[in-house]
């Protein structure tokens, strides 16, 4: 039985189209996390990833130490090289969302996009868009908030849903 619904299936469908860009625009880069992100409003969904080189590069330009950890670099959307990459292809999934917002009880909103944002990174793992097996463990998923003191609670819930134990354990890990 298919439990995800027609938008979540279609904020898949424009996420599915970003990342299949990116990865086809990037053949030789080996990504390490994929998100879709929000504002505090819940009036966007925007894609993002990153990748192995894509972070040694962000690392050389901001002349960050070999031996300085800087998680805020691997881990915080925003710092990515592919934040936001082919965005307007959820151009109309935020359009609709700020036509629905009028009408909602906000916290309640906010709720179902979180949580439509996570279905539809379920749904592209259960097609195999991030891989299979070993090579699926090597990418975490989650959900964030570009500008909201929220973020971690909903990166590390979202993760717990979408990711194996030990890659979500080791995600809770991430700026320590």
């Amino acid at each position: 039985m298919d439990t995800f619904s027609d938008f979540q299936r279609d904020i898949a469908h424009a996420a599915r189209a970003s990342f299949e860009d990116l990865r086809s625009a990037r053949p030789g880069e080996h990504f390490y996390a994929y998100a879709l992100y929000t504002d505090s409003s819940a009036m966007t969904v925007v894609p993002a990833a990153n990748s192995i080189e894509a972070l040694l590069q962000i690392r050389k330009e901001m002349e960050v130490p070999d031996d300085e950890e800087a998680p805020e670099f691997k881990w915080s959307v925003s710092e990515w090289k592919y934040e936001a990459w082919k965005a307007s292809n959820l151009n109309g999934i935020s359009a609709r969302l700020r036509s629905e917002l009028e009408h909602a009880d906000f916290p309640s909103f906010v709720e179902r996009v979180h949580g439509d944002m996570v279905a539809a990174l379920q749904l592209l793992d259960n097609e195999g868009l991030f891989g299979t097996g070993p090579d699926r463990e090597q990418i975490v998923l989650f959900v964030s908030i570009s500008d909201d003191d929220d973020a971690a609670r909903l990166e590390n819930e979202s993760a717990k849903a979408l990711n194996s134990t030990v890659a979500y354990e080791a995600f809770l890990r991430r700026y320590d």
